[in-house]
């Protein structure tokens, strides 16, 4: 591939494969395992993870938007995607026409769907067990029993409902487990359809798998059931919960540029627009081709680090549009700067002297959380897939 600007997201299929390979060894008996690939697969690349995936054998692929769902069909996905955003009447042909499985949240949608179904349609039906966002209240649970048993337009086939604070979903006592337990109630309200019912997270999942490792009681909410996963975060290599000792998942992406020139500063010379940060003493200043257009964030002005020939060093002056500035002084001491012309820069993610730079450590400078450092990364970012399986996919492989 053509590349220009040597900034891209390198994505790793491999590790990939092995995250996948965790849940799956970890799970044999779940009914249902959903990958979320919404927001661009959190930032991966959503077209080229979910035929990915397919290769792997994941018959089900979660989105939010029914746009981001007909771009995998137009890319000849052929997995069962679910739509989890909602949808008026239009939004419901569009659904149907494309082979897409509506969740659906509101009783409107129940009549777009038999308004618009030439054919018998599959439908997954969410609750709202305590997130307060979408979803049917559980008083409403016979009601749409009573709608829907023998409906001639529409089949259920699922229950979802969504862990507001997966990471407390260990305690018996937490928040999660009072949803789970709420959920199973629901869930038994719909015995006859012979269903199966999705509710458990990257934190959920990891919770039970802990639990599993720890020997806890089985009749803890986790176990209430065999629940259907929807991994999201755990997939992409990174655990939400405290406790990581339950997998060892591989980080897929990592964050990369080179320096683009180097700068000499005096001391008391000044870095970036603002002129934020003053020059100690005499240092030399990596100018690096990624800035806040790439979605590096300009809140990580200052407080940012990088990882620069095998050294961390830190971000200096405000981030710009298309740079960032990084103090390389004590990194570059004794060295030939000639010879670190294009050295590559690691803005999260691993470098080739072993070391690690998360996304995680980022976004707590940031205030912010992993998921927005990984799907901030920007279109205008390319997509580098490596791996065994990499060159198979378009756009695969460093040329």
């Amino acid at each position: 591939m053509d590349m220009f600007r040597r900034t891209f997201a390198e994505i790793n299929l491999d590790h990939l494969a092995h995250n996948i390979q965790v849940l799956q060894k970890a799970f044999p008996k779940t009914p249902f395992l959903c990958p979320m690939v919404k927001a661009n697969a959190y930032g991966h690349g959503d077209v080229q993870l979910a035929l990915f995936l397919e290769r792997l054998g994941i018959q089900h692929l979660g989105v939010c938007l029914i746009e981001e769902g007909l771009l995998l069909r137009s890319s000849g996905v052929k997995a069962e995607i679910l739509v989890f955003r909602g949808f008026d009447r239009e939004g419901a042909e569009k659904i149907l026409e494309h082979g897409m499985t509506p969740v659906v949240t509101t009783w409107d949608q129940l009549s777009y769907l038999e308004e618009v179904a030439k054919s018998p349609v599959s439908i997954h039906l969410k609750f709202d067990t305590g997130m307060n966002r979408l979803g049917f209240h559980a008083d409403e649970a016979q009601k749409l029993y009573d709608r829907l048993w023998q409906n001639k337009k529409i089949r259920l086939k699922a229950l979802v409902t969504h862990l507001f604070n997966g990471e407390d979903a260990v305690d018996a006592n937490g928040t999660s487990a009072e949803q789970l337990k709420k959920f199973h109630q629901i869930s038994q309200v719909f015995k006859p359809f012979n269903i199966f019912s999705h509710a458990l997270n990257s934190a959920g999942i990891l919770s039970r798998m802990q639990m599993e490792q720890d020997g806890k009681p089985a009749q803890h909410p986790l176990f209430l059931q065999e629940w259907g996963l929807r991994p999201g975060l755990m997939i992409y290599g990174y655990n939400p919960l405290t406790n990581r000792s339950q997998a060892q998942l591989k980080h897929v992406m990592t964050l990369k540029s080179t320096v683009n020139t180097f700068r000499h500063l005096k001391a008391g010379e000044t870095v970036s627009y603002g002129g934020t940060w003053k020059a100690p003493k005499e240092s030399i200043i990596a100018v690096v081709p990624i800035g806040y257009a790439d979605g590096y964030h300009r809140v990580l002005s200052n407080l940012g680090v990088a990882l620069f020939a095998g050294h961390r060093v830190p971000v200096v002056g405000n981030v710009c549009m298309d740079y960032l500035m990084l103090d390389v002084t004590a990194a570059v001491q004794g060295r030939d700067l000639k010879a670190l012309q294009d050295e590559e820069v690691i803005l999260f993610g691993h470098d080739a002297h072993g070391n690690f730079l998360s996304p995680e450590e980022l976004a707590q400078k940031a205030k912010s959380i992993t998921w927005e450092m990984l799907t901030s990364v920007g279109e205008r970012v390319p997509r580098v897939y490596v791996g065994q399986e990499a060159e198979t996919l378009q756009g695969g492989g460093v040329k």
